[in-house]
């Protein structure tokens, strides 16, 4: 079976536009990855602002958080109105601090997976206690700004890596 000239060139330029679009929707993790880290940063230092709207405005306006103790809150509005509860009791003296973005991850170029560890101390329901955590958060990109679409806050028991 001969193949013509031009269907040759036809199949050839397919190929290559097909891996050029394939190349060109790779995500650039660095630029990403500095992204995601400056919303980590920014939710902590609202955080110890005790800011609920701070907080909040890192959230999509759908999304949903699940917290340590199993609580579930949907949507930026239930979000916000949950952080103002508890900031302005026992949360209101706490401090939260990150203690490393464990990883980041891209199944789509606009959706991020990522695991980061963090702790907190100065729950008024826990005097003297220090919590670790690790926090996994479904990240994605709308609009050229990463906002935190689903998360989830596990305690770390003593001895957990």
């Amino acid at each position: 079976m001969k193949i013509s000239s031009f269907k040759f060139i036809v199949i050839v330029s397919l190929c290559w536009l097909y891996g050029f679009k394939a190349y060109s929707q790779q995500t650039d993790t660095a630029r990403e990855n500095t992204q995601i880290r400056q919303l980590i940063k920014n939710y902590e230092d609202a955080w110890n602002r005790h800011d609920p709207k701070g907080l909040a405005d890192n959230y999509t306006v759908d999304a949903t958080w699940v917290n340590w103790f199993g609580a579930y809150y949907k949507g930026r509005d239930d979000i916000q109105f949950h952080y103002q509860q508890v900031h302005t009791t026992y949360f209101k003296a706490t401090h939260y601090y990150t203690r490393a973005v464990e990883d980041i991850t891209y199944p789509y170029p606009n959706l991020a997976i990522s695991h980061v560890r963090t702790g907190l101390d100065g729950d008024e329901r826990f005097p003297g206690e220090t919590f670790e955590f690790r926090r996994m958060l479904v990240l994605v990109k709308r609009d050229g700004a990463w906002k935190i679409l689903a998360g989830q806050n596990a305690k770390l028991e003593k001895g957990i890596k």
